[in-house]
């Protein structure tokens, strides 16, 4: 006797048989998820690193204006900094794996679109759409690596590999930006990561496996969605935007007040709805509060040390494209060593010292960097400094990381890879802002005295890099008294053993 198919209510074979064979694929292939979801991390980076480099010829051969010039950073950040939230909290109810294949694609569209601009409008609009993509790309791929890999050492591997494709993706976008702008132009950058996105969406359709669907359908915290959007992008709009217009410029302050206002409804709209896009349970947490606080900081530091040590080698040393790409080189290459290792470290021992380590090292980095001069060799200084800076984003970055999603439940992963993203996306545009206003404050911006370029600008670099290591003692200081002391997490205690031998008859 034959068993007959499983029959759905209709009488025809339900979409589990009818994709069984694809099911058994993914199975097999389930190894592969942490690496399609590390590369799209490290795509999604190498793009935004490889525009930084890019901006002036951009600008030149769009022929933005100087008002203009500003978005071609900002478009993005702002739409992706805005959208995590919601991507996130979507994520948790209708599918990571759904989300996190829609942003990819739409994030490759719309690279694409950018890369064929022909006028500043154009790709201001592309790029932004573009952010909307990676936006639902990033806090769901965390999503998925929570979800697929166990609590303990399995999961603080995979973080660690993860975060591993990121730091190389900063450094690699620089390195791809100098060769691509020598050679075939900056629209390859784009190009680029579109046929890169495009291929790692046909690997997740087979790689990625599904989720049971839900029994209930999804509601969505519509108010809370618009105001949560709508108070971040005001936000970001606010710290990207104040060094060029102003901090009390009458472009700023009133998106300002209003993005205030706008996240202190949402604050109490949250703890009032029956299904709140954000439940208030997360920020109970003290290790997952203190974390998004402390990759704040990170990121806010980790953007200046690139940034200003990309200008010392434009300004100060007076390199082109490629040779500041090279610089950088280290810095990529180390990565690889440094963060594949700490994958096996992590797990076995506690994070905090690490994350206190990791700061101070970074403190040390800055301090190097601002005793360079024109006439200081790239290998007295630049060169160990860079080494010691990779050592101190893997020691702090990744432990953050790591501390931030190890203790929410699986329905709450994408909402807390959503605000962890979000405190990064903070971050970054802070600490330039930041770090700008005080190079220009000592550097002049107008007037006879003021310094218009070449080695003379290192006054005003010095300064932001003694910024830097203020910032490094804050996270520092931050972490000893606030993040709790932890232990290495044991390997989760296995129970289903039916399950676990399907497994393994699946990858034989």
């Amino acid at each position: 006797m034959t068993n007959a198919p499983a029959v759905s209510p209709l009488g025809t074979p339900t979409e589990h048989d009818s994709l069984k064979g694809v099911d058994r694929l993914r199975q097999k292939f389930r190894p592969l998820l942490l690496y399609v979801v590390s590369l799209v991390e490290f795509i999604n980076i190498v793009n935004g690193s490889s525009v930084s480099v890019a901006i002036l010829p951009i600008a030149q051969d769009l022929k933005f204006s100087v008002t203009e010039v500003l978005w071609i950073i900002n478009a993005y950040t702002i739409t992706f900094a805005g959208l995590l939230l919601l991507s996130g909290r979507l994520g948790d109810l209708i599918g990571h794996r759904r989300m996190f294949m829609f942003g990819l694609f739409w994030f490759a569209l719309w690279a694409l679109v950018v890369s064929f601009s022909t006028s500043p409008i154009m790709f201001i609009l592309s790029r932004a759409l573009q952010g909307m993509g990676a936006a639902n790309t990033i806090p769901t791929a965390m999503a998925l690596i929570a979800t697929n890999y166990p609590a303990g050492p399995e999961r603080t591997k995979a973080f660690s590999i993860y975060g591993a494709f990121g730091g190389l993706g900063a450094v690699t976008g620089l390195l791809l930006a100098g060769g691509l702008i020598a050679s075939l132009g900056w629209q390859w950058i784009f190009r680029i990561s579109a046929i890169a996105a495009f291929v790692l969406l046909v690997l997740s359709y087979v790689i990625i496996p599904l989720t049971p669907p839900k029994d209930e359908k999804p509601k969505v915290d519509f108010l809370g969605a618009i105001t949560a959007t709508l108070g971040v992008t005001g936000i970001v709009y606010y710290i990207a935007t104040g060094v060029d217009y102003g901090w009390s410029s009458a472009k700023t302050i009133p998106i300002f007040a209003v993005a205030l206002v706008l996240i202190g409804s949402f604050a109490l709209i949250e703890s009032r709805v029956q299904t709140p896009l954000m439940p208030l349970r997360v920020w109970k947490v003290k290790s997952f509060t203190t974390s998004v606080v402390l990759a704040f900081v990170s990121m806010a530091k980790s953007q200046g040390s690139i940034y200003y040590a990309n200008m010392v080698f434009q300004e100060v040393y007076q390199w082109n494209a490629l040779q500041t790409a090279l610089g950088f080189l280290v810095h990529a290459l180390l990565a690889i060593v440094v963060f594949g290792a700490l994958g096996r470290i992590l797990p076995r021992l506690p994070l905090k010292p690490l994350i206190m380590a990791g700061f101070l090292l970074r403190c040390v980095t800055a301090l190097m960097f601002s005793f360079v001069t024109e006439h200081t060799s790239y290998f007295a200084l630049p060169f160990p400094a860079f080494i010691i800076h990779i050592f101190g984003i893997g020691l702090s970055h990744l432990p953050i990381q790591i501390t931030a999603v190890r203790d929410a439940e699986n329905e709450d992963q994408g909402l807390v890879g959503a605000l962890y993203n979000t405190g990064l996306q903070l971050g970054a545009p802070f600490g330039i802002a930041i770090l700008n206003v005080i190079v220009i404050s000592t550097n002049g911006n107008a007037g006879a005295d003021s310094v218009r370029g070449g080695p003379a600008l290192m006054k005003g670099f010095r300064n932001a890099f003694y910024a830097m290591v203020a910032m490094g003692l804050f996270g520092f200081f931050l972490a000893l008294v606030i993040l709790p002391w932890d232990k290495p997490v044991r390997p989760a205690v296995k129970k289903n053993l039916k399950e676990e031998a399907e497994l393994a008859e699946f990858a034989t």
